[in-house]
């Protein structure tokens, strides 16, 4: 092989993967109008992905199909210090995802809680083999649900129950990225997190939120959701706060005092 031919190789090499690796970026870092739901009882995803499981959590205690089916505590597994029941949506970020997270309902930031990994990140690869396979339960075999470094908000809603959305970095992930602090006010469907290169995000609604069980939730595991838009359940808490609200914002009766007035005037 020729001097000039193995430059031209290099050279068409480099660009390949340079190509490929702005590809990657623009990807990842895509940022697409989301159309939010206006009924307010809509709880919304938080992140664009395949939803892995909709587990039922009894006093915080969540299933999980990692060695060999134990549970975990939700403590544990979100960092957060919380015994409520309810239930834990997770979805998985593919590569072709947008990797931009939403808060699934309106309320207070009341806990930002980082986890760094343990010891290390592994990969999400068996997540897409078992997707990809249609191998149930998906987060079979799954070891990153126990180690993989993440990080915890919790927003708390207008009626007082907390939501927990969990970020989950993969192997290749460098940061997870969530611009909020505790004290900010997010709006159902506002953007505030990012997370690149494959990763998961959970949702973790309390059972005092949904108000109406298994029923409330409205996905299913191996389901495509988009953040901000799919609906992953309904809260009647919610729709019952807004109207509570409407009703503080109604006009009030004249009082006696002003039908004295008008019978004064001539």
């Amino acid at each position: 092989m020729t001097r000039a031919a193995t430059t031209a190789g290099t050279v068409a090499l480099a660009a390949l993967v340079g190509g490929y690796s702005y590809w990657r970026s623009a990807a990842f870092l895509r940022d697409p109008d989301r159309s939010v739901p206006p009924d307010p009882s809509s709880i919304v995803s938080a992140a664009d992905g395949y939803v892995t499981y909709v587990k039922r959590v009894e006093s915080g205690q969540i299933p999980i199909a990692v060695k060999k089916r134990r549970t975990i505590r939700l403590s544990e597994y979100a960092g957060v210090d919380c015994d409520a029941s309810g239930w834990l949506i997770g979805t998985y970020m593919t590569e072709h995802s947008v990797h931009r997270n939403r808060t699934p309902v309106e309320g207070d930031v009341v806990l930002r809680e980082h986890r760094g990994a343990a010891p290390f990140n592994r990969s999400m690869a068996r997540m897409t083999a078992n997707l990809f396979l249609h191998r149930t339960p998906y987060d079979e075999g799954c070891e990153y649900l126990l180690t993989n470094e993440r990080l915890t908000i919790g927003v708390r809603h207008a009626g007082g129950s907390t939501v927990f959305v969990t970020q989950i970095a993969d192997l290749w992930v460098d940061r997870i990225v969530a611009h909020v602090e505790v004290g900010d006010h997010l709006a159902r469907g506002e953007q505030y997190g990012l997370i690149r290169f494959g990763s998961q995000c959970d949702v973790f609604l309390p059972d005092a939120l949904l108000d109406g069980g298994r029923d409330a939730v409205l996905v299913r595991p191996g389901q495509y959701v988009w953040a901000g838009e799919s609906v992953l359940a309904r809260s009647v808490l919610a729709r019952s706060v807004l109207a509570r609200s409407v009703e503080n914002l109604a006009p009030t009766p004249p009082s006696p005092i002003h039908d004295d007035l008008e019978e004064a005037l001539p």
